[in-house]
């Protein structure tokens, strides 16, 4: 069958909505961050639901969602935060496969836990490709984020839709958790022993400084570590300032930086961070290779 596009119009835009996929490889050289969405299990889940590929581009939402209207049919699914979303005035849950018709209505409003919510489409969204990604990046691609009018572009086409893939109820258990699992970073064994321990027997908060480019603490690690010379980052690295403070850095991280580089954070375990609100407790912990 013949594909054709079609347009999601928003009529609302939310606070922080933008399209992301796995992430943009292709110039760190360049000093451009790495970009992806913040919780990558979500954007699998979704794009699992619907059978995309498991890259397609998704919409990343956080604070406050889009309200939207769909020019033409065509499949959508959510995962993420918790919000209260609905389609055409009725309740969406998370994790169920919803069928959108010519003018539908999906309007997304108060999010109730957790950080970032995704909605995935069949198909994925049509956006442009810069260096191998869709990811949305101040500068690199034509916009940051979505603008009240935008319309984005999806394919449609006139077919029978795959059934939904057994047992598709997501379980988000997970994201319950505090562990945050870690490796050891560069400079952690400039740490003494006592400041060691105290990073993976206490407790942190997460600060109100939570964005896509970084995540910050409350609980200060008070040290006399020297800054190093500028050395290479990634989502997730855990930086710790002269100053005390720890870093998490997140999906638009720069991808170089002078603080010590003390954790780095395992990758499904960013994603969990990724959803933790301001107030949130959570507890680092290394992975069990790196007990032995």
């Amino acid at each position: 069958m013949i594909k054709s596009p079609a347009y999601v119009h928003f009529l609302q835009a939310g606070l922080m909505t933008s399209v992301q996929d796995w992430a943009r490889q292709e110039m760190a050289d360049f000093g451009v961050p790495y970009s992806g969405v913040m919780d990558r299990l979500s954007m699998v889940l979704v794009n699992y639901l619907l059978q995309n590929p498991q890259n397609a581009a998704v919409l990343e939402m956080s604070q406050t969602g889009p309200e939207m209207l769909f020019e033409m049919p065509t499949r959508i699914a959510f995962a993420g935060a918790i919000a209260d979303i609905y389609h055409n005035d009725k309740p969406v849950k998370l994790g169920t496969i919803i069928d959108i018709d010519e003018g539908d209505r999906v309007i997304v409003k108060r999010f109730r836990r957790r950080q970032w919510l995704y909605m995935g489409i069949q198909g994925g969204f049509e956006t442009d490709v810069v260096s191998g990604s869709r990811s949305w990046y101040k500068g690199i691609t034509p916009q940051e984020k979505v603008e009240k009018g935008d319309n984005l572009c999806y394919l449609y086409e006139e077919r029978y839709f795959p059934p939904p893939p057994a047992n598709s109820r997501i379980k988000d258990s997970w994201y319950r958790q505090s562990e945050i699992m870690v490796h050891p970073g560069p400079e952690w064994e400039m740490l003494p022993r006592l400041s060691q321990n105290r990073i993976i027997h206490k407790s942190f908060t997460i600060s109100e400084t939570v964005n896509r480019m970084a995540y910050q603490l409350v609980e200060p690690i008070y040290n006399s570590l020297e800054s190093i010379l500028t050395a290479a980052v990634y989502p997730g690295t855990v930086q710790l300032t002269p100053g005390g403070n720890l870093i998490v850095l997140m999906r638009d991280a720069q991808v170089t930086g002078g603080y010590p580089r003390i954790l780095q954070v395992e990758n499904n375990s960013l994603s969990i961070l990724s959803q933790k609100r301001p107030g949130d407790k959570i507890k680092f912990s290394f992975v069990k290779e790196e007990l032995t």
